[in-house]
């Protein structure tokens, strides 16, 4: 049978709390109710980009494809950190950074270590340009080294609206998927680990809720 040891491993969540009503540009609402059999159910209004959730094709290509014509691995596998304290993130200091420990398929989880950090409704309708930026050129580095999957703290994709979508085009053409509004980044402290952000299996979906962890050796 499987078991973590709690002594030579360590479970890390990155999930973003979400409390009910908190937030209106990304709302999620709930209404206690009653089953047929008198037990308690909560009905739940929201969107499919609500706390910790997993991007795919869906969000960003017309008939892309959804949560679920993705194999279960995707969302799984090996980690690497991308530490970024730079504010333009280039190709250049990708291979800087990364060049020597990244492998095919890893996941790389980007780390906002500039101090600067915003909500992702404070990111979009303030459009706050102290973030640090990724670049175009480094979405064609990490497509190039064949990642499978992006976690990103508070960081942009792009100076503009075109950027953001040349990014997103650069890597979702290669079924790279995103995870968003994660935390608890600092709470990582080995260069490589396990991830793992596992969407909701529900058909049509561009995006999912997920419960994201970062499992490391101590």
């Amino acid at each position: 049978m499987f078991t973590l040891n709690p002594r030579r491993y360590k479970v890390i969540d990155i999930s973003h709390l979400v409390i009910p009503g908190e937030e209106m540009d990304r709302p999620f609402m709930i209404q206690k109710a009653l089953l047929q059999d008198k037990t308690f159910r909560y009905d739940i209004k929201t969107h499919s980009h609500v706390g910790t959730h997993v991007e795919v094709g869906a969000h960003f290509y017309e008939g892309g494809k959804t949560i679920i014509d993705y194999p279960l691995h995707t969302f799984y596998g090996a980690g690497v950190l991308f530490s970024v304290k730079e504010k333009r993130i280039t190709g250049a200091i990708c291979e800087k950074a990364l060049g020597k420990s990244i492998q095919k398929e890893d996941i790389v989880v980007i780390r906002n270590d500039t101090g600067v950090k915003f909500s992702k409704q404070e990111v979009y309708l303030k459009g706050n340009l102290r973030l640090p930026t990724l670049t175009s050129e480094a979405a064609h580095w990490l497509a190039e080294k064949n990642v499978k999957m992006l976690v990103l703290d508070s960081i942009r994709l792009g100076e503009n609206i075109e950027e953001i979508r040349e990014f997103h085009d650069i890597l979702m053409s290669r079924d790279v998927v995103f995870v968003e509004i994660v935390d608890n980044l600092d709470k990582i402290t080995q260069p490589r680990f396990f991830v793992m952000a596992l969407p909701l299996k529900v058909r049509g979906l561009d995006s999912s809720f997920c419960r994201a962890l970062v499992i490391e050796e101590r």
